[in-house]
């Protein structure tokens, strides 16, 4: 997904928190048996007798109209492996933030398997559109990471197929900031401040200052983000992030947002940024050779060095529950997302796997880009799916940080204005 969709997507396909009816997403029927994902394209074509795949699968997949060629290739290898069953894959073009809606619209007529941002997962169970994961489980929970695993799971079954990770981090001026600079905010603002220059960070967006919030333990809905009722904007901790926030602009931060800060890091009066990969390239043409990258930093709240928690986004595989071939379509999205297939993608679309063990091929870490953003993904939460995430991104929600950094809460009100937050955030949500 291009630039920062994560933040606005999910408004428009939150899933309602109902019951999940197993039976229904079931679609087919299911093996007991357990299959090993394919651990190689380059293995023989030959499978076993226990392969569980239906004979003549004829399976569509749908993807990016830019990886076309590499599923392309993908399918081809999979269709290889799985010769003496005579698969026959068809890769169609379709936008992973767009599948939800062609999905919902004829999901008799949608691929078998396809690929969608994980907070659309919730609503696509709701509608009966996907199909548990009965074989690759426990694979998935062994190689990819807690988050990918959480993004995959809705109503504790366990449904995708993770292909990928995202989420904000930093980008600074090596001429200007050190690495020990940027470990901590008040010593990057510091250093910044003295050198007549200024942080950039969004702080009209819940995107990027909910992370501080989360960085002193303030939960948004609940521990995992599936409780209505479990945020905790209006605890201590969240006071104690409030007066905090309400510092910042002093100290020499800058509200801007990611389309307004590249001329300033071009011109080196805002030598710091956070925000995500999809800023990569103009980063690197603003700031030249003084390009820099690092996880977020720590802040200090009430004299504690606290790491800030950002959110990270999943984009995942799912098999259409009403698919004609359930074994094979889970054969290929496991297969699509073994460890040598992401670290396929990111070498031909620099799409930065869930995988663990393709986390850490030296192909992956060697790009400074990627690395901060993974070293950054270990201190980061999957966004909730919950219909009340649209409360959570509205304007009046937006606002209530934004304020505080501008200085328009005084701090006596700060507590009535984060009761206010907190309510507004689990209130119902209007059909």
């Amino acid at each position: 997904m291009k630039e920062k969709a994560w933040k606005r997507v999910s408004v428009g396909f939150l899933a309602a928190a109902l019951t999940v009816s197993l039976t229904a997403c079931n679609g087919g029927s299911s093996s007991t048996s357990s299959t090993t994902t394919e651990t190689s394209q380059a293995e023989s074509s030959a499978t076993t007798s226990s392969d569980p795949g239906e004979q003549g699968a004829k399976l569509t997949l749908w993807g990016s109209g830019d990886d076309q060629a590499m599923l392309k290739e993908m399918a081809a290898a999979f269709e290889k492996l799985h010769a003496d069953k005579n698969y026959k894959v068809t890769v169609n073009v379709q936008d992973e933030d767009k599948a939800q809606a062609a999905i919902l619209k004829d999901i008799d007529a949608a691929a078998d398997v396809f690929d969608v941002p994980h907070d659309q997962l919730g609503a696509l169970v709701e509608a009966n559109a996907c199909y548990p994961n009965t074989v690759y489980a426990d694979e998935v929970k062994a190689n990819d990471d807690a988050g990918a695993v959480q993004a995959s799971t809705y109503k504790g079954t366990l449904y995708g197929y993770p292909r990928s990770v995202q989420s904000i981090f930093l980008y600074y001026n090596k001429s200007v900031l050190s690495k020990d600079d940027v470990k901590t905010m008040e010593g990057m603002l510091k250093k910044a401040k003295a050198a007549g220059k200024e942080v950039g960070w969004d702080m009209g967006n819940n995107y990027d200052t909910a992370p501080f919030y989360f960085a002193n333990g303030v939960k948004l809905f609940g521990d995992d983000g599936t409780d209505p009722n479990g945020s905790t904007f209006n605890s201590p901790e969240a006071l104690a992030v409030a007066k905090y926030i309400s510092t910042l602009k002093a100290q020499g931060l800058k509200n801007i947002n990611d389309g307004d800060v590249v001329s300033l890091l071009k011109n080196g009066s805002v030598v710091a940024h956070a925000t995500g990969s999809w800023k990569s390239q103009e980063f690197m043409k603003a700031l030249g050779d003084n390009y820099a990258v690092a996880k977020l930093p720590t802040i200090n709240i009430n004299g504690e060095d606290k790491q800030i928690v950002s959110f990270a986004g999943y984009t995942l595989y799912l098999v259409n529950s009403h698919t004609k071939y359930p074994q094979a379509a889970m054969q290929l999205a496991a297969f699509l997302t073994n460890e040598e297939n992401q670290i396929k993608a990111f070498k031909d679309r620099k799409v930065v796997p869930a995988n663990k063990k393709a986390q850490s091929d030296p192909s992956v870490t060697s790009d400074e880009t990627v690395a901060a953003q993974l070293d950054q993904a270990r201190f980061s939460i999957p966004m909730p799916s919950v219909p009340q995430m649209s409360n959570f991104w509205s304007d009046t929600s937006m606002a209530y940080t934004k304020d505080l950094f501008e200085g328009k809460i005084k701090e006596a009100d700060m507590q009535a204005k984060l009761d206010a937050w907190n309510d507004l955030l689990k209130s119902s949500i209007k059909s």
